[in-house]
């Protein structure tokens, strides 16, 4: 094997959601995630840019995700968009904070709003950042098997784009399709290194 050259094997027709969350994992293992967030945060930072003021909830990477924590912390409180992220409580669905809440970490390595953060209110958001660690063309995707995401944004209501939901991968883990089941929610656009682009449906 050559030096650069990928160990992961290549996706198989069928592979069920643990096969493609083992795939995911290994395929970001291969990959430079520093070098390869600041080329996503140039990117969603410029679309963000370009979209009316609104409220966007940003997710506060674990380990082996593209992190995008330098958005809402350069555009600081007189931005033009109110920055929100995610708590995980010990039970129930992910409760939704200021992005300057005070914060504690996660027993999974990230960090989390405290548990008496002040509350951001569903109807207040407006763009929702979305991680994963397999997105398909199509606009559909592979988290951690929680669910959290997938009732998130049913709750926020993203269809039909009530609120713009923005998927986050390296090109590298963006592939032709994937499983699908009724309860998972297709991704408004994607966002990678190469750009922003609609999904194809």
């Amino acid at each position: 094997m050559t030096h650069g050259e990928s160990v992961v094997k290549d996706p198989e027709p069928g592979w069920s959601k643990a096969h493609w969350r083992r795939w995911g994992r290994a395929r970001r293992a291969e990959l430079d995630l520093s070098e390869l967030s600041e080329r996503i945060a140039a990117v969603l930072g410029a679309w963000l840019d370009a979209q009316p003021p609104t409220t966007v909830l940003l997710y506060r990477a674990m380990a082996g995700e593209i992190g995008l924590d330098r958005l809402a912390e350069a555009a600081g409180s007189d931005g033009r968009h109110r920055w929100a992220t995610t708590r995980t409580p010990p039970a129930g669905p992910l409760t939704l904070h200021p992005w300057d809440s005070p914060l504690e970490r996660h027993r999974f390595g990230y960090d989390q709003p405290v548990a008496d953060a002040s509350v951001v209110e569903d109807s207040s958001i407006g763009i929702v950042v979305v991680p994963g660690l397999v997105f398909d063309r199509a606009g559909r995707r592979i988290g951690y098997g929680k669910g959290y995401y997938d009732r998130l944004l049913a709750r926020l209501g993203t269809v039909p784009d009530a609120v713009l939901a923005v998927g986050v991968a390296p090109t590298a883990s963006v592939v032709d399709r994937l499983p699908v089941e009724a309860h998972d929610r297709t991704m408004t656009l994607l966002a990678t290194e190469s750009g922003m682009t609609a999904p194809t449906r």
